[in-house]
């Protein structure tokens, strides 16, 4: 079974960028997702492998991430805790409209 998922939402705050120790590059960033007559849902998205125009984005500016939803246990000062979220293969800003096509259709494409 394919685990797939696919957010569209306005970057809430800057990308932090991080180099870990394997030598990949590590960004990590919430999507502001507004639903009609509701308040919005942030959701956490990890990129590894970052391409350098993550540094670019803008808060507000609308991406497109598509990728797996995991959930990862960690300690923390002694305890358990965990963190529900996006571990995205692609993400990229929703213009121009003819790249977002092309990605969405590619996704589709896997289902």
């Amino acid at each position: 079974m394919l685990n797939l998922a696919i957010v569209i939402g306005s970057l809430a705050k800057p990308a932090q960028v991080r180099a870990l120790p394997n030598g990949l590059c590590l960004a990590t960033f919430d999507l502001q997702v507004r639903l009609a007559d509701q308040s919005p849902d942030t959701v956490p998205v990890a990129l590894f492998d970052a391409p350098d125009q993550v540094t670019e984005w803008t808060v507000g500016q609308e991406l497109l991430a598509i990728g797996r939803v995991k959930r990862r246990f960690f300690r923390v000062g002694g305890a358990t805790q965990s963190r529900t979220e996006l571990v995205a293969d692609r993400v990229l800003p929703m213009a121009p409209e003819e790249d977002v096509r092309t990605v969405l259709a590619d996704a589709a494409s896997k289902i």
